[in-house]
């Protein structure tokens, strides 16, 4: 299996005499060990080139590991930045320096050592689809100087090699095509789903996916249907903006921990734990909505919940009805006898011939 780098070549990428960091699988270390070993080649200033959580991590690691100035540089503007507002303010904090809203063009070189690197103002990183389509403004550039430059843009694995000579088809992006509701590609016995098939996204859509792809693999190899009572996920969000009647819920801001300022610049965790009076604050937030879903794989429809909850707060309804029929403990001779004696017949005629 390989791994593609998400970054086209720039010149000046391969120095002389120096080391790639971050660049290919022979460098997968921990980030304090490759840093140190940048830094300990007497760093003075470093270029981090990224905008989301592991460019932060690798800006305040460089900070932490003797790095005098920690320059930061992505392609978003600084309220799109991938890592989010924390980590935009405890980089501010440690003393990084964002620019946001620049894409690196070349890194300039001076006796076969990095020297620089030139960028050029980005005005857009994504097209009206959403699809990754950088814009940039040749006219406004600019020039940074640096000693080091630590690539923090991520790594795709190039997977599609895996399935050659299948039926599986992949979108432009090399991400597989699938099923939405059961994950099932073109061939029929290979499910995909995760990053493989979103793309990048949260590790608990990736977890929601596999739970979903397992109920299928159970079904598939048990011969049965992959549709049927499956969990369409078909959500509809509110319209805040043109509800008929004012809609306001989460009025009252996150609290924010604090910090031990004997800990700044070290690699033990600064954080302070929220007061008594913050816990209360955010603990008042829950919205109580008291949401719940029955698992179909698991609820067999006995009712014995509805008779434990000392609540009253269970209650089985039935959406179609028309597809049994009930009858009382007391009358169930009646229904059966009559079902007996017509199998009873049927057994003696399958019998005589």
């Amino acid at each position: 299996m390989k791994y593609n780098r998400i970054l086209l070549k720039l010149s000046g990428e391969s120095l002389q005499g120096t080391q790639k960091y971050g660049l290919s699988t022979d460098v997968l270390h921990s980030y304090a060990e490759q840093i140190k070993a940048v830094v300990g080649t007497g760093v003075q200033v470093g270029i981090v080139i990224g905008g989301g959580n592991i460019a932060a991590d690798v800006a305040r690691t460089a900070v932490r590991c003797g790095a005098e100035s920690v320059d930061l540089y992505c392609l978003e503007g600084y309220d799109e930045m991938p890592m989010g507002a924390e980590d935009r303010s405890e980089c501010q904090r440690d003393g990084v320096t964002i620019h946001a809203g620049w894409g690196q063009t070349e890194v300039t070189i001076r006796d076969g050592h990095a020297a620089g690197i030139r960028f050029r103002k980005c005005l857009r990183v994504k097209d009206d689809q959403g699809r990754f389509a950088p814009v940039f403004d040749d006219n406004d550039a600019c020039e940074a100087a640096c000693a080091t430059v630590l690539y923090c843009i991520g790594q795709k694995v190039d997977w599609r090699q895996l399935l050659t000579g299948t039926a599986v088809t992949f979108n432009p992006n090399g991400t597989a095509q699938v099923d939405p509701v059961t994950y099932q590609t073109a061939e029929p016995d290979i499910f995909a789903g995760g990053d493989a098939v979103t793309g990048q996204k949260f590790a608990i859509d990736a977890i929601a996916a596999g739970k979903e792809g397992a109920i299928s693999l159970h079904r598939f190899v048990q011969k049965a249907t992959l549709t049927i009572g499956r969990n369409r996920r078909r959500f509809v969000e509110l319209d805040k903006e043109n509800a008929l009647i004012p809609v306001g819920f989460d009025n009252t801001p996150r609290q924010r921990i604090g910090y031990n300022e004997a800990l700044r610049r070290t690699f033990r965790d600064e954080r302070v734990a929220f007061t008594a009076e913050q816990v209360q604050k955010e603990t008042a937030r829950c919205l109580s909505c008291g949401a719940s879903v029955v698992d179909p794989n698991k609820c067999i429809g006995c009712g014995v919940c509805t008779t434990k909850c000392a609540f009253d707060a269970i209650h089985l309804h039935r959406e179609r009805p028309e597809c049994t029929n009930m009858i009382p403990s007391e009358d169930k001779m009646k229904a059966i006898l009559p079902y007996m004696v017509k199998r009873q017949i049927k057994i003696r005629k399958a019998g005589k011939k």
